[in-house]
């Protein structure tokens, strides 16, 4: 789904692997899954980048993919 919508315009992250790896290399999270506490978590760190750079949420997305080791 997340793909997709990014296909067709919408602005929001993507939960890939590396994503994720990065999330909790930043103690967003201690795991990634898929439970609303984790979710909300993720969805507040990046308001939060959002808010603080004024870089959208796909180019969050992608710096966070692309930083991962």
């Amino acid at each position: 789904g997340q793909y997709f919508l990014r296909a067709i315009g919408v602005d929001g992250w993507i939960l890939s692997r590396d994503v994720c790896a990065r999330l909790v290399a930043e103690g967003v999270v201690d795991k990634v899954t898929p439970s609303a506490k984790t979710m909300t978590k993720v969805q507040a760190a990046f308001s939060h980048w959002h808010a603080q750079s004024g870089y959208s949420l796909k180019q969050i997305s992608r710096i966070l993919a692309t930083s991962t080791g």
